[in-house]
């Protein structure tokens, strides 16, 4: 989830003056230098930054200019932040299905739920990032008993859904849309409304950093429990090396392939999703095998890049090849590039949509480029520029440049 605070307040540079950079770090690039009581427009604050640091405006020779502040240099940053609680709007990305455009068929996240901020709406928001739904719904519920509230009942949902409780998340959100009308809403009240209709995945393994949920007909619990594990590894893995962090349990569901695409209308050609909740088929009485637990670690990194931010399914689908084992013989990467070129792609972002929509063989020839993508950033850019475009995402078009380079694009 993410928070977007749309205020618009004019805010002054402080006294020792201040960068205006292309990024929340401190090493990224320096757009301008601002003097001191240069008065810029705050349009929204970035969660998750370890430092608080908000996006601005500002008038430079007549023009205008945009980067980003940390807190520390703005005086009256105090007002900003009693209006952000006071009378913002929330808008809170659950990650919901949105089918058209995926992680190869990997339903990319909604555009967001839209609901008009207070301290209750934050405070719950805050629970529920932290890990905490079933405390979000204790504050939440009393509220509700007083009044019923389309923005409350939404959140009373969202907390519900990541607490396990999928019929009162439907409960919550039914009401919601009765007093106001959400086409987002709508969209993640059937695609739940679907999983619980079709899943019949009861059993729960608790993991480290997972909560598993699986058909125990079709998956033994010995295969529950090393699935668990292989998702608590990868987890680890990739964390460390992406640096994604999260106080939540990296929900996943196994099931039959039967209830997996009645679940999640996926394609034919799918193996696996990942739509906020990995979602991993089975056969019957399935073992753990090395080609189930790549399956797995390779649904674990979308969920871990899910949660540093919102990335190209390019980027999604190269890094999660990579990360779960995968590699390309460079004369190979050389053929596919060819046929790329000759097909006219001068673009890798133009990988960008469309996943859902391909047969297996283009399907194939779009993951190829996108681990070739991956491939190419690590031999360029090494570890290190790949963390630090995960810390700095404002890098992200010129990455895509360098790699239309490198790739002969």
């Amino acid at each position: 989830m993410s928070l977007l605070f749309a205020l618009m307040l004019a805010i002054s540079v402080g006294q020792d003056g201040a960068s205006l950079r292309a990024g929340c770090s401190p090493s990224s690039n320096e757009v301008t230098h601002l003097e001191a009581g240069t008065m810029v427009k705050l349009l929204y604050s970035l969660a998750g930054e370890a430092v608080p640091c908000y996006k601005v405006n500002v008038e430079v020779e007549g023009k205008t200019v945009s980067g980003y502040l940390p807190a520390s240099s703005m005086d009256g940053i105090d007002s900003f932040d009693k209006g952000r609680r006071d009378a913002a709007w929330l808008e809170i990305r659950p990650s919901a299905p949105q089918r058209g455009t995926a992680f190869a068929s990997k339903a990319a996240p909604s555009k967001g739920l839209r609901i008009a901020g207070s301290k209750l709406t934050y405070a719950a928001k805050d629970l529920i990032d932290n890990g905490r739904p079933g405390d979000a719904l204790r504050m939440l519920e009393p509220e509700l008993r007083k009044k019923p509230d389309a923005g409350l009942l939404t959140l009373a949902g969202l907390a519900a859904w990541k607490n396990e409780d999928n019929r009162q998340a439907l409960d919550y959100w039914k009401q919601s849309l009765e007093l106001q009308p959400d086409a987002e809403l709508q969209s993640l009240y059937a695609s739940v409304e679907r999983e619980v209709k079709n899943d019949v995945s009861g059993e729960k393994l608790y993991g480290i950093r997972v909560m598993l949920r699986y058909d125990n007909v079709t998956v033994p619990a010995e295969t529950a429990r090393r699935m668990a594990g292989a998702v608590d590894e990868t987890y680890a893995r990739v964390s460390s090396e992406l640096g994604c962090r999260t106080d939540d349990r990296i929900v996943t569901i196994v099931q039959s392939w039967d209830a997996y695409r009645k679940t999640t209308e996926a394609v034919e050609w799918s193996g696996g999703m990942f739509d906020g909740r990995i979602h991993m088929p089975a056969d019957a009485n399935q073992q753990m095998t090395a080609e189930m637990k790549k399956k797995l670690a390779h649904e674990a990194t979308h969920a871990c890049l899910a949660m540093i931010g919102k990335w190209p399914t390019w980027l999604h689908e190269g890094l999660a090849q990579k990360l779960s084992g995968d590699s390309m013989a460079p004369a190979s990467r050389q053929r596919l590039l060819a046929v790329a070129r000759e097909a006219k792609l001068t673009d890798i972002s133009k990988l960008d949509s469309g996943w859902a929509r391909l047969d297996g063989r283009n399907a194939s020839i779009a993951y190829g480029l996108a681990l070739a993508a991956v491939e190419t950033m690590y031999d360029e850019f090494g570890l290190d520029g790949i963390r630090n475009l995960m810390r700095n995402p404002e890098r992200l078009s010129y990455t895509v440049t360098e790699l239309n380079k490198r790739m002969g694009f």
